[in-house]
């Protein structure tokens, strides 16, 4: 038997008569990562609790100048997403636990031959615990499909500051994007209710779609940024400070114990710029915490 014949099979269509080897599409390689993660508190110390992590997904914990606030750094070493895909992260917290979640790098969204890439999170926060889910941002190419699903468990009396960002293209790069479908979506219960269901789709002509006045009106990076305190309307007006100082245009608003801040960008330096000044206003505002941003975003 030689080794070629081991990776045959009987279906092969290159075995039949007058069949060409072109005629045999391979099955294309897709990545899958997941990472879980959970830190416990003692003795007013944050620490890793339960670590694991499969295929392209990992994550790496660096130094920090304050050890109350560890961080944890995820990376696809895939380099990138494409149709078909699959990234999954458990982020949780027991109570009294801090922990800051970043991405190595932005994520790219490559062309897709007709199936979606997927990105999940699934994050619980227990009583007395902060967590900061800050991925940097998710750049989509020309042809991509993308969904990414947030779902997070809140207890009474924690905290949790996040933020998504996504860009249509590089605008650096002189990149457009003509055709792309991406799904992006927020569910957040906190006290066992769920406080706060958001679901963004937008798909086909990208370009024409964006331009709308109603939509993007030509923008071409937008973020959510939210923060979920018991005493949410407390930083209410540092936010709205923050936006109107951040140089894009951006909207805040307070529902109860969540705060909820958008922002439209023309490209991705003013986005990212923009994010850079409110995260910073709004950790500087929270009892006990680190103005600091994590290490990954100090590269402005």
């Amino acid at each position: 038997m030689t080794f070629e014949n081991t990776l045959r099979s009987d279906t092969d269509p290159s075995d039949r008569p007058g069949a060409s080897i072109l005629a045999a599409p391979a099955a294309l390689a897709r990545s899958e990562g997941r990472v879980e993660v959970r830190f416990r508190e003692r003795n007013s110390v944050s620490s890793l609790a339960h670590l694991y992590q499969r295929g392209c997904g990992r994550v790496r914990f660096p130094a920090v100048e304050n050890p109350d606030y560890p961080e944890a750094v995820l990376i696809n070493t895939a380099g990138g997403l494409t149709g078909g895909d699959h990234m999954a992260f458990d982020i949780s917290l027991e109570a009294g636990a801090r922990l800051t979640v970043s991405g190595q790098a932005a994520e790219r969204i490559y062309r897709s031959i007709g199936t979606t890439a997927i990105i999940e999170a699934e994050m619980t926060v227990a009583d007395g615990a902060t967590l900061e889910w800050l991925p940097q941002e998710t750049i989509l190419f020309d042809q991509s499909r993308f969904k990414r699903i947030n779902t997070v468990y809140l207890e009474k009396g924690s905290r949790f500051l996040a933020l998504e960002a996504t860009l249509f293209g590089r605008t650096a790069h002189g990149e457009t994007i003509c055709s792309a479908s991406i799904r992006d979506g927020w569910r957040i219960h906190h006290d066992g209710a769920l406080i706060w269901y958001d679901n963004f789709m937008l798909e086909g002509d990208i370009q024409a779609k964006t331009r709308h006045p109603a939509l993007l009106d030509g923008a071409r990076g937008m973020a959510t940024v939210l923060l979920v305190d018991d005493m949410a309307e407390l930083y209410l007006e540092t936010a709205r400070a923050a936006a109107r100082n951040c140089g894009v245009r951006a909207a805040v608003t307070c529902r109860g114990c969540l705060l909820i801040m958008r922002l439209i960008a023309t490209n991705g330096y003013d986005l990212r710029k923009a994010l850079v000044g409110i995260l910073i206003e709004l950790r500087r505002a929270l009892p006990g915490h680190p103005a600091m941003l994590p290490k990954v975003w100090e590269n402005m």
